[in-house]
């Protein structure tokens, strides 16, 4: 059930709706949603007065058409649209999977107010955690972040330098400072309370030496990270630090390197469930590509299970798996100029900052989709359906005349009219800006940058290129099973590697 919560401004005696509410669903276009209005409750208590809308029914990805309709129909005795108190109240209001006793225990020791670092292998619930202390804390002081957009612009936050306000970090630390100072920047230092940054495992050493110092200068605090509470979640285990070049790589260090960390950091916790992969077999060869640990025994089992071909089912293709974006882009473009038929041209509607757009939302500003065209969900519309990020399917047809929306076939099962969806870019409770597009991708080919943190349930994967230590350990554990898994050519010794840095940092943390 989707709720809609709109106010109506505190100078208001009385209101009415224009035109009924038993007319909106004359407004949703033709064929893509149908209602049933269950409740309507009007608070009337002290201003600002509240209107309350509880609707069922329909597809879950078409509600927040009716959403949208909402906003525009919902009229004050003014004459003026009712401000809605949530910009994508599909998103806050998607119900969320209730908590494992661990997932639990770091939950409550981050809303104690400590400063944490939680991880744990992939599928193993960090981002469902993420999102229960997110809707605990109060939003104007909590500022989600990651070390990337795609990490970002997945829970709906910002990248760590935007928040910061240090751009490029160019200029050493004074650089940072003078940047950090700036107002608008500042104001964000000051007013927060708690700093979540995701994907800690790709955020440099220095770079957080570095930021501890602007938060206590900027704060005008002394105390570790200037008085801010961290929750730091991530898996050192998959994606380091970008670096180009020798002697970059050579000076990169892991946050857990930082000078910072031990003053910074109270507890680090580990979580053990794995909740993406059921087959016991599977979860123990992962866990030795992790450590770095994958004997010639167990490579030769995992390209023996995983040698063949895997194969169209229900016309729907595996998703392969490229080390290399040049790789990834050919592949895509390649099959989609193939397909015959219209190309359909989705161009989103944006509001706000078009840098932070560009760098911190996943969504692109133009999709063109054909029919037959392999796709994936860009984002979570509903659990429950197995319609979430990552989800595959085959694009049937286009529905719709004034506003033509795309008809997907899940792996899943179900076959759904796919919406526009809105990515907000937030800093605390302030929204930086805002994209209104579909939630799909062409899918023949993917990187692995852009898997990290996705379920796949048929993917190929080729790691004859790889360049990084841990490419090989997120590529196979974007697979839900090793039936759906495919691993084609051989794999690049570098991928297999377990930097032992990280090992002796996690065997570190199990003997505490």
């Amino acid at each position: 059930m989707a709720q809609l919560v709109v106010d109506l401004s505190p100078r208001e005696e009385s209101f009415q709706l224009k035109p009924p509410l038993s007319m909106v669903s004359s407004r949703i276009p033709e064929g893509l949603l149908t209602i049933s209005l269950q409740r309507v409750q009007i608070h009337t208590g002290a201003p600002p007065y509240r209107i309350q809308v509880m609707i069922s029914g329909g597809d879950p990805a078409q509600l927040v058409v009716l959403r949208d309709a909402l906003h525009r129909i919902m009229m004050g005795t003014r004459g003026q649209p009712l401000r809605p108190l949530h910009p994508n109240i599909l998103q806050d209001c998607e119900p969320l999977l209730p908590l494992s006793p661990e997932q639990q225990r770091v939950t409550d020791l981050a809303l104690s107010g400590k400063s944490i670092f939680f991880t744990g292998c992939a599928g193993t619930g960090k981002s469902l955690v993420i999102k229960h202390i997110l809707r605990a804390l109060p939003a104007a002081t909590t500022f989600l972040t990651a070390s990337t957009g795609l990490a970002a612009s997945a829970l709906g936050g910002t990248t760590l330098n935007a928040f910061a306000g240090i751009g490029r970090a160019e200029g050493g630390l004074q650089g940072m400072l003078k940047m950090a100072s700036r107002p608008d920047a500042a104001k964000r230092w000051r007013t927060a309370t708690t700093l979540i940054i995701d994907e800690i495992s790709m955020v440099d050493g220095g770079m957080l030496d570095d930021l501890e110092q602007v938060a206590r200068s900027v704060r005008r605090c002394k105390q570790p990270f200037g008085g801010l509470q961290l929750v730091l979640t991530g898996d050192f285990h998959q994606l380091p630090p970008v670096a180009k070049g020798r002697q970059a790589m050579a000076e990169r260090k892991f946050a857990f390197e930082a000078d910072c960390w031990e003053s910074c950091i109270s507890a680090c916790m580990l979580l053990t469930k794995v909740y993406r992969q059921a087959d016991r077999e599977f979860v123990d060869i992962l866990s030795a590509v992790r450590r770095g640990r994958c004997s010639r025994a167990i490579l030769d089992k995992l390209q023996d299970r995983c040698g063949r071909p895997l194969g169209m089912v229900d016309s729907i293709l595996p998703t392969k798996l490229y080390t290399h974006t040049d790789d990834v882009d050919a592949i895509n473009s390649r099959h989609l100029a193939e397909l015959s038929g219209e190309a359909v041209r989705f161009v989103a509607q944006d509001t706000g900052n078009p840098d932070t757009l560009k760098s911190a939302c996943h969504a692109k500003a133009v999709v063109e989709l054909k029919v037959g065209a392999q796709v994936m969900l860009t984002r979570n519309v509903s659990a429950k359906r197995g319609l979430v990020n990552g989800a595959r399917g085959v694009l049937e047809r286009f529905v719709g005349n004034t506003i033509r929306l795309p008809v997907v076939r899940f792996a899943s099962g179900p076959e759904v009219t796919v919406g526009k969806e809105r990515w907000t870019v937030k800093s605390g409770n302030r929204v930086l800006a805002t994209r209104t597009q579909i939630p799909l991708a062409c899918a023949w080919a993917l990187s692995v940058h852009k898997s990290q943190g996705m379920t796949l349930d048929k993917v190929e994967v080729n790691l004859a290129r790889a360049f990084e230590g841990g490419m090989a350990y997120v590529a196979l554990s974007r697979a839900r099973s090793l039936e759906g898994l495919h691993v084609s050519g051989k794999i690049h010794p570098q991928a297999l590697q377990a930097d032992p840095k990280v090992t002796a940092f996690y065997a570190a943390m199990a003997s505490r």
